[in-house]
Parts: structure tokens; sequence; C-alpha cells
């Protein structure tokens, strides 16, 4: 497994995240594909005010998924308030037109480009079962001398799946 990470001048590491937002009502608002065009480079555009990089991004009819990268001096919720944040920002700005009739209809419920709530997880390349294989097997060595004490130390990766 060739493993990338980020270093500065005290920690090297990688934190990453999935996040999911919906559009108002969950609306199928993201069937139209200028806006998707739209939303995509305004959270592409946030992301960059983040620092951080959209590794991925896919849209439902009325979510969307990302995969964030570099998060590790933001945290996840001034993440997605900036995100959501800017896009919808931008997009009732100069875009109403073309999803008005979907947020709002005939009525006015809200000017809101995104509902409130969103999803997040932490992702990286060891998983659950991995930290606790290394913590149940990996500590022997703290415990027992070898033969090859000049061998370098196992880490995580060495655990993986």
């Amino acid at each position: 497994m060739n493993q990338t990470y980020e270093a500065s001048g005290h920690c090297v590491g990688e934190a990453n995240w999935h996040l999911q937002f919906t559009p108002g009502y969950r609306r199928d608002i993201f069937r139209d594909q200028l806006v998707r065009e739209l939303t995509l480079a305004y959270l592409f555009e946030g992301a960059k005010k983040l620092g951080v990089t959209i590794g991925a991004i896919e849209f439902g009819p009325d979510h969307v998924h990302l995969f964030l990268q570099g998060t590790r001096k933001v945290s996840v919720t001034h993440a997605v308030q900036t995100l959501k944040g800017f896009s919808s920002r931008q997009m009732r700005k100069a875009h109403t037109c073309l999803f008005q009739h979907k947020l709002w209809g005939d009525k006015f419920w809200s000017d809101k480009f995104w509902s409130e709530g969103y999803f997040y997880q932490t992702v990286g390349t060891i998983t659950a079962e991995t930290v606790k294989r290394y913590i149940e097997q990996g500590q022997t060595k703290h415990w027992t001398k070898t033969a090859n004490q000049d061998k370098q130390q196992k880490t995580l990766l060495n655990y993986a799946g």
C-alpha cells in the first residue's frame, strides 16, 4: 500500500471526511444539470477558501456526497458552514430562477438552499477493525524481547487487512 501523509512542522498524518448535504425539503433540484454544475463549482470554490481538497463528489437527485481531503486544520462544523453557506449564498444570489419552483412552489417556504442537517464521517486508510487488531496483537512487542530489535517498528498499516 502506497500511503502519502500530510506533514507540517510538528505532525504527520491524514484527515479525510465523507460529507452529505441535502437541499431544502429534500427536493430533487439536482436533476437539473445546470444546478448540479453550478453547485459543484461553488462547492469547489468554497473548499479552496477553506484550504481543503474535494477528492470526489457525486450528486443524487436530492443530495450530494463529498470526499474532503486535507481537513486537518478545520473543524467539521466550520467546513460544513463554509461550504453550505457559500454555495447557498451564490446559488440564491444569482441562480434562484433555476430551482425556486422546486424549493418554494406556490408557497413561500423559506429562502434556504440546503437543509439544516448534514452527514459526516471520518475516513482513512485504517478501519476500526485494523486499530482493534493493532491494539490486541501489536502491543506484545513491548513485553517480549526479540532477536531482531533493530528492525523498524510496525505501524497500523502493517495490520491493515
